[in-house]
């Protein structure tokens, strides 16, 4: 098969093109470690995750000013080309897959953004987590993964959830269980947000006296300056996967590539590729 070629990213585009060269897939990179562009045939694009930062490719390795049109010019990138990615303002391939959107990938980097919360509580309090009351609000896949851990360490987890089913589910698992509506975080020493939706009202912050951990992606769970300003212990946890483990978030990627850009090739051609 033909290469895939990386275009931006960061130390876990790194692990993801290490892992892929360990198991026989050709790939290259341009505005990762050099700006060399490629003029060989490619069999698929990965752009950053995020794939853009102030409307310009992320290159934090680089440093670089590139627009997403700068990558296909200098790269001879054909528009029907698979590609991948964070979220794109604008549609500039015909055959593109949204990271943000991939399940897979969502349910992966829950792991690793769970244990990196975990992380931050641990260094952010000042008491054992045994017996701690904590509130966690969504149970998605990294809601339900980090009540997982800090109800095994002891914590006294409480999931705030919209939806009666995950309520529901909440209570099954052990947890105490809240709806999200009038929502109040007083009475916990941690308040985990892992919804990108302003559930927490002013009135509500003002009562919270404990770690305010965000880990969604804007517009986040509160105001995250008014909550410093009203005496909140305001932690910002967004993206923790490639902070805390970006060899496993790589590879991660890594994984959620091959089911996008290498898997539909190998059904074709009847051969199978193991990860």
């Amino acid at each position: 098969m033909n290469p895939i070629l990386f275009a931006g990213g960061d130390q876990r585009t790194l692990a993801a093109l290490e892992y892929l060269t360990r198991r026989g897939i050709p790939v290259l990179s341009y505005a990762l470690t050099h700006t060399d562009p490629v003029t060989v045939p490619l069999s698929g694009l990965v752009l950053p995750y995020p794939a853009l930062k102030d409307g310009a490719l992320r290159t934090p390795l680089q440093g670089l000013r590139l627009t997403i049109e700068d990558v296909i010019e200098q790269n001879r990138i054909p528009p029907h080309l698979p590609a991948t990615g964070g979220p794109l303002p604008q549609r500039y391939f015909s055959d593109y897959t949204d990271l943000s959107l991939r399940e897979d990938l969502k349910l992966r980097n829950a792991v690793t953004t769970a244990e990196g919360a975990l992380e931050l509580i641990l260094h952010n309090t000042d008491r054992a987590l045994f017996g701690m009351p904590c509130l966690i609000i969504g149970y998605g896949a990294i809601g339900a993964r980090l009540a997982q851990i800090l109800s095994a360490l002891g914590a006294k987890v409480t999931v705030a959830a919209r939806r009666p089913e995950s309520r529901l589910q909440a209570e099954l698992a052990g947890y105490g269980a809240r709806d999200t509506a009038g929502l109040r975080g007083d009475g916990f020493d941690v308040v985990c947000n892992t919804v990108p939706a302003r559930l927490l009202s002013e009135e509500a912050l003002r009562e919270c006296r404990g770690l305010m951990l965000e880990l969604a992606s804007a517009p986040g769970g509160w105001d995250p300056v008014r909550a410093r300003e009203l005496g909140c212990r305001h932690c910002a946890g967004a993206a923790l996967p490639g902070k805390v483990a970006p060899v496993t978030a790589g590879e991660d990627l890594a994984k959620t590539v091959i089911d996008i850009l290498i898997r539909p090739q190998e059904k074709g051609s009847g051969t199978v590729l193991g990860t």
